[in-house]
């Protein structure tokens, strides 16, 4: 296993020379009550058979596949043309018809091999062989894909890849020594081997038309007999439960990792169905009493609240409809058959349609006429009704062609509705309750009644989801551990083909029946200290992983507040709020005067003022803390509240709901918020009775950093967010607080910029600054990075740790840098622990709180640990996964004893969430940054939100209708133009950030200001910036 390389002393004196990356581990732990574990893993056995790879490349019939652009195309099949249709851009070959066209290759590749050769392919790029295969001449398959309307020509291409053998034997030798010399800081090993068995295990699951794919490990059963699933009542979507599976190496041996996984799909079926399932024509049958006249030619109009409801679901659904694979009905007419093509959405018809995405004329292009209809009670969306498109001549191609007449009662070169359109051409009546279906594209629609369009099944769906939606899901997910694990060995084996499947024994592939066993221990939780009404600090032993503060109140005051108020909405909620200000001063001892500025807070909404107002006043008058008082949950609100406190008027906010009603039973409620409040002006929750790590010692800084990509807004939204990066770190042995930084980077980044080196460089600066440091800087630092992949471990090494040594040179003397080490922890994985005696098991089934597993299912080669520091109350605990990237400090300090140190350390700490009475499943420096990312996300909201309108106002509808039907900005759904100064609502702006000149948001903004936009994430205000603000 080689040398370990060792120096150096642990506080200070310059790194050591020959510091270790990917340090081998030293010792495994021993520490804590030794228990024994199921995991979701099935041991592997590999015959070391010899394996080909082959790449594969998909063009058209005719095209080099490398030089192929993005050509245009025909729009709807001759045949299939429908209202509106007009030419559009190509799009890349991907999803289901590579599946189809590589799976038709392969078929014809297999008739020209022995007979006993088998393939397995992702369907994607790659092919893997059990033998050298026979190519074709020039190396390319032909094959034909023909739907309803027309057949197409594509050729896939084959060709051996240059290093085109995985070397199983080696990897297999590999796992038995650990050895691999000259390569010690390639990391992960031997990934095309895995990947290649990776093909091979999915081969026979991806193959299965009654399975869906997602991604290159998950996996869910779709056919009738064998679907797990729930509808979505509010987003027209469906969940799913699946299996994930991959192959991971541990010591001595190749292991398959299973677990459930989920997925939210959209709903198959015809569109017009799901439409009224989900309520349209209870929303059209509104009595008119429930509405209000407008001045509008006395029409009437839903009124605002029930505008504001409908609108947002609707909303909901054309998002998700949006790009989804359609197979369209052509009614009969003529002397043709009723046809079906395929197609994708663009979503429902709207206003919108026709323009660019700043919704200005098409040069050469004619829009769509909009009218007013029975579905314009205030909405975007057009029924068949409200929309004509422009029923353009057909051009004569040549002398001989013949032009054929417009349908029966329509004209050439002018605006037709949808509806007409279809009554006079295909003899169908389109139900006038329902939106037309877009399935062009938002600047060239192509109409289609809701009818007339089914969603193909199979179809997952990354989308923002309400919070009813959200509950349901993880009622749904939500299972015991035994449960769990016994789908894990059914009906996962069963989907994943794992018993006795002769595919995978022709690749000298077999899986093994139970679930593998391994060996946990159990660490026992620190002491920590409270201070008790005499002031003197008390000891608190957790019990199931929590503890209780009755009769105890914080640890360390933070600075006194002396001016505050509340906010409030509707009801006055003086004698609640009074009740919670008096428990924070009296039971928590919460440095915080009882009487607010103002006897009655200030009320806001209709009557009252805005929040923006409020707060303006709040801080000239000198305002440290502002309590609002929210009806109900409502994101925007939030969003604007902690924008408006944190960046604008450095005002520290806390937002508290209806649970703060003293009739309740408060207290936890109470605390939980009055330990935030305390946090948010630089107290302590608690500490540690004694800190025997190397914390104690008071001269290690402990630093989190994380980057959150803009994923899972939503089709159509935030497509060009940026990516926020965040970096906290304590200030002294307390570990109590945490201030940090934030700012943006371009979302195709991965690693973090040359800012991580300013800002880490902050952070020193701040900890300097303590007088508990006496001005001296850190002789240790411990890094835990979060939110990286094992395949970027070497990334974090060779870009991300330069910059943070180049910090440390800016403020250490040359001979006296930090010891670093740097630890990747990650929440996102599939290992699940399951006990297997019910002594050592929670309440909910999970395995006690502390326990630790670094043997069984990790590389003896490598130092990693899972740890599950939290007691599960619902549902299978998830561990953190914690890996060691660098090491100058626990070895050079602990020897052999290391492992048990980093891994005490690390449990220690998830009891030092200061938000919270319980051990968290995160060490807090990573889950700190984490929330200091989220609160990012908060003040850009408009960022990250693409179109959609915050806030409490009806949504503001940018651009133009060309009709002039509608008058501008009117309450119809007409539009406001872009960079017009936007209504309010009562609680302030209901647009969304904008970017550059135009006023446009993000998702619309030109090329040259989306360049600029990261620059435009607003900043925390300078009086908060070394405070815990974010908690």
């Amino acid at each position: 296993m080689g040398k370990m390389k060792i120096s150096g002393s642990p506080s200070g004196g310059g790194p050591p020379v020959n510091a270790d990356k990917f340090p081998i581990r030293s010792a495994f732990g021993n520490g804590g009550r030794r228990v024994t574990l199921w995991t979701n893993y099935f041991a592997l056995n590999v015959d070391p058979k010899p394996t080909w790879k082959y790449s594969l490349e998909v063009s058209k019939h005719g095209v080099d596949a490398a030089s192929e652009g993005k050509g245009t195309g025909a729009g709807a099949a001759k045949a299939g043309k429908v209202a509106g249709a007009a030419k559009a851009p190509q799009p890349e070959v991907k999803s289901k018809k590579r599946f189809k066209i590589i799976e038709l290759a392969l078929k014809e590749l297999l008739k020209l091999q022995d007979p006993n050769i088998r393939l397995a392919s992702e369907f994607k790029q790659q092919v893997i062989s059990s033998k050298k295969l026979k190519l074709p001449k020039d190396n390319v398959v032909v094959v034909q894909l023909a739907d309803a309307s027309r057949p197409e020509l594509w050729d896939v291409k084959i060709f051996e890849q240059e290093n085109g053998h995985p070397d199983l034997s080696a990897l297999v030798e590999y796992l038995k020594t650990m050895k691999d010399a000259g390569n010690e800081e390639q990391f992960p090993k031997f990934a095309a081997e895995i990947d290649a068995l990776n093909v091979v295990l999915s081969h026979t699951t991806r193959a299965d038309p009654d399975c869906a794919s997602v991604g290159s490990s998950r996996f869910f059963a779709t056919n009738a007999e064998r679907i797990e699933s729930m509808p979505l009542g509010e987003s027209g979507a469906q969940i799913l439960r699946g299996y994930f599976q991959s192959v991971r190496p541990a010591t001595r041996r190749l292991l398959l990792n299973a677990n459930a996984t989920y997925g939210v799909f959209r709903r198959p079926g015809n569109v017009g169905k799901l439409l009224e399932d989900f309520g349209m024509a209870r929303m059209m049958e509104v009595p008119f009493e429930t509405c209000e006249a407008t001045k509008d030619n006395g029409i009437k109009f839903f009124n605002e609240d029930t505008i504001k409801v409908y609108d947002s679901q609707l909303k909901t659904l054309g998002k998700n409809l949006r790009h989804a694979p359609l197979q369209v009905k052509i009614p009969k007419h003529g002397n043709r058959q009723e046809q079906k093509v395929f197609m994708t959405a663009a979503g429902f018809c709207t206003i919108r349609d026709g323009g660019d995405k700043r919704n200005k004329p098409i040069p050469g292009e004619i829009r769509p006429l909009f009218h007013k209809c029975k579905l314009d009670n205030g909405f975007d969306y057009r029924n068949p009704d409200g929309v004509s498109f422009f029923l353009k001549k057909p051009e004569q191609k040549s002398r001989s062609d013949t032009v054929p007449p417009p349908p029966p009662g329509l004209q050439y070169d002018t605006h037709v509705s949808v509806r007409n359109h279809f009554r006079k051409k295909y003899g169908f009546d389109p139900n006038l309750n329902l939106p037309v279906i877009n399935v062009g594209k938002p600047e060239r629609p192509n109409y289609v009644p809701a009818e007339l369009v089914e969603i193909e099944r199979d179809q997952p769906i990354k989308t923002r989801l309400s919070g009813t939606d959200q509950r349901a899901i993880i009622s749904f997910a939500c299972r015991k551990p035994q449960e769990n694990a016994q789908s894990i060995m059914t009906k996962a084996r069963d989907l994943l083909r794992l018993n006795d499947n002769p595919f995978l024994k022709s690749f000298g592939v077999e899986v093994g029946e139970g679930l593998v066993t391994v060996e946990g221990r159990e660490l026992s939780p620190p002491t920590l200290s409270h201070r008790d009404h005499n002031n003197d600090f008390v000891d608190t032993t957790p019990t199931d992983g929590g503890w209780r503060m009755t009769g105890r109140k914080v640890a360390k005051q933070g600075s006194r507040i002396s001016k505050w108020n509340y906010l409030y909405f509707v009801q006055d909620p003086r004698g609640s709020i009074l009740a919670f200000v008096e428990f924070m001063a009296t039971k928590m001892d919460i440095d915080i005067d009882k009487k607010p500025m103002s006897p009655s807070g200030i009320k806001l909404g209709r009557s009252g003022t805005t929040v923006e107002k409020a707060m303006a006043n709040l801080a000239v008058a000198g305002a440290q803390l502002v309590i609002v008082y929210l009806p109900s949950k409502d994101t925007a609100t939030y969003n604007n509240i902690k924008e408006l406190g944190d960046c604008v008027h450095g005002i520290h906010t806390v937002c508290v709901t209806h649970k703060i009603d003293p009739r309740d039973n408060v207290e936890g409620y109470y605390t939980s918020v009055g330990l935030k409040v305390n946090l948010k002006f630089g107290g302590a929750s608690h500490v540690m009775k004694k800190d025997t790590t190397i914390i104690g010692e008071g001269k290690t800084m402990v630093v989190g950093y994380d980057v959150t990509h803009p994923t899972n807004l939503g089709l159509g939204a935030g497509d060009n967010a940026p990516s926020i990066a965040a970096l906290v770190a304590s200030v002294d042995k307390d570990l109590s607080q945490w201030p940090g930084s934030v700012w943006a980077m371009r979302a195709t980044e991965e690693m973090l910029d040359e800012q991580l080196q300013k800002h880490f460089k902050k952070r020193l600066v701040h900890w300097r600054t303590q007088a508990a440091n006496a001005k001296a800087l850190p002789g240790n630092i411990i890094i835990f990075r979060d939110g990286v992949s094992e395949g970027q471990f070497k990334q974090v090494l060779d870009k991300e740790l330069p910059l943070i040594r180049a910090a440390c040179t800016e403020m250490y003397p040359p001979k006296m840098q930090p010891k670093i080490t740097l630890v990747v922890s990650v929440k996102r994985h599939q290992t699940r622990f399951y006990p297997t005696d019910v002594e050592h098991a929670t309440k909910s089934g999970s395995p006690k709180e502390g326990t630790v597993v670094d043997r069984g299912v990790t590389s003896v080669r490598y130092w990693d640990f899972f740890l599950q520091a939290h007691a599960s109350i619902q549902g299978t605990a998830r561990p953190a996964h914690y890996t060691v990237l660098l090491d100058e400090i626990f070895r050079a300090s602990y020897g052999k004893k290391a492992a048990d140190a980093l891994e005490k350390l690390t449990h220690d700490m998830c009891y030092m969430y200061g938000r919270a009475t319980r051990a968290v499943s995160i060490c807090p420096p990573a889950y700190y940054a984490d929330l200091l990312c989220t609160r990012a996300r908060a003040h850009n909201a408009g960022l990250f939100e693409g179109v959609d309108a915050p806030g409490g106002a009806a949504p503001q509808k940018p651009g133009a209708t060309p009709a002039k039907t509608v008058p501008e900005g009117s309450a119809t759904g007409g539009p406001a133009p872009l960079g017009s100064t936007p209504q309010k609502g009562p609680w302030g702006s209901s647009t969304p950030t904008k970017v550059g000149p135009s006023g446009a948001t993000l998702a619309e903004a030109a090329p040259e200001e989306k360049k600029k936009a990261i620059e435009l994430l607003r900043i925390v205000h300078r009086r908060l910036e070394n405070f815990m603000y974010y908690v």
